[in-house]
C-alpha cells in the first residue's frame, strides 16, 4: 500500500511540474508584443555573402548510346546518316528547327560538289509496313525540300525515296525476340548521299 501511495505522490509531483511549465510557457507565448528583430550591421551582411560561381560538369556518355549522326565514304560518294529522332518529332515528318540548321550546314558541303544528291528515309519495324513506308517517304521529301531551299540556284538535282523498314542497319529485336530500342533507334534515319568534292 505504501508503495502505491509513494508512486501516486511521485506522479502527482511530476504532473504539477509539467502543468507549471506549461502555464508559465503559455503565458510567455501569449504575449502579443513581438520582440524587435536583432540589428545586424550592413558590413556583417556583406561579409556573409559568398558568390557562387557557375560550374560545368562533363558527363561521360556510355558507348551504348546511339549516335545522332554518322558519315561514311564509298566509291567517291559521301553518305551522311542523320537520326530521325533529331530531325523530326515522334511520328511526324516536319523538320525541327535544329534539323533545318543542320541541313543548311550540310547544303554548304553539297554546294561544292557535282552530281545528284540522294535522300533516303528509313524507319524501324514498329507499326504497319505500309504506314512506315509512307512516313519514310514523307521524311525524305521534307529533307529534300529543305536542301532545295538551301541550295536554291545551285542546279543540284536531288532525288528523295523512302524505304520504310526494308533496309535496317541494326536488328529491331533481340535474339530472344524482345524489343531492341537501341537497334530501332539506329534504323530511324534519313541518309543524304552526294559526290565527294
Amino acid at each position: 500500500m505504501e508503495r502505491a501511495s509513494r508512486s501516486a505522490r511521485v506522479f502527482a509531483a511530476l504532473l504539477a511540474g509539467v502543468a507549471g511549465t506549461v502555464l508559465t510557457t503559455g503565458s510567455a507565448l501569449a504575449d502579443p508584443t513581438p520582440s524587435p528583430p536583432p540589428h545586424v550591421p550592413d558590413a556583417n551582411i556583406r561579409a556573409g555573402i559568398v558568390p557562387i560561381l557557375p560550374a560545368t560538369t562533363d558527363i561521360p556518355l556510355p558507348p551504348s548510346l546511339v549516335p545522332l549522326e554518322s558519315e561514311s565514304t564509298a566509291g567517291g560518294r559521301i553518305t551522311v546518316s542523320l537520326s530521325s529522332d533529331v530531325l523530326f518529332d515522334f511520328d511526324k515528318a516536319t523538320l525541327t528547327p535544329h534539323a533545318r540548321r543542320r541541313i543548311t550546314e550540310l547544303a554548304g558541303r553539297i554546294r561544292r560538289t557535282s552530281g545528284a544528291v540522294r535522300v533516303e528515309g528509313h524507319t524501324d519495324a514498329k507499326g504497319a509496313p505500309a504506314y512506315n513506308l509512307r512516313l519514310s517517304r514523307a521524311r525524305a521529301a521534307a529533307v529534300k525540300a529543305a536542301l532545295e531551299q538551301a541550295l536554291a540556284g545551285s542546279g543540284v538535282r536531288i532525288v528523295a525515296v523512302g524505304h520504310g523498314e526494308a533496309r535496317p542497319v541494326a536488328p529491331n529485336t533481340r535474339p530472344d525476340g524482345k524489343d531492341d530500342p537501341a537497334g530501332r533507334a539506329k534504323n530511324r534515319r534519313v541518309t543524304v548521299t552526294f559526290q565527294q568534292s
